[in-house]
C-alpha cells in the first residue's frame, strides 16, 4: 500500500524542482532517515514467542494469557436443515 503511494508521490517530488531545486533532494534524503527514526519504536521480537492467531493478537493487545488452550467454534454456515 505505501508503495502505491511512494509511486504517486515521486513525480509530484520531483515536480518542486522546479521551484526549489534543492526540495527534491531533501525529501529523498531526509525520508529515509525518519523511517530509521520510526524504526527504533518498534518491539524487539527475537526471542519472544509471536502470536499465532487472531485471538493471540487480541489477548495481547488487553494483557490476558495468549497461551490459554481455548478452542472456540466459529459457524461459518449452517449444515442443518430443519
Amino acid at each position: 500500500m505505501m508503495a502505491r503511494v511512494g509511486a504517486m508521490v515521486a513525480p509530484m517530488v520531483l515536480l518542486t524542482a522546479d521551484y526549489l531545486p534543492w526540495l527534491p533532494g531533501l525529501i529523498y534524503g531526509s525520508a529515509p532517515i525518519l523511517s530509521g527514526i520510526a524504526a527504533i519504536f518498534l518491539p524487539e521480537t527475537l526471542g519472544s514467542p509471536l502470536p499465532d492467531t487472531i485471538q493471540d493478537v487480541e489477548d495481547r493487545g488487553t494483557g490476558r494469557s495468549s497461551k490459554v488452550s481455548r478452542k472456540e467454534t466459529i459457524i461459518l454456515q449452517d449444515t442443518q436443515t430443519a
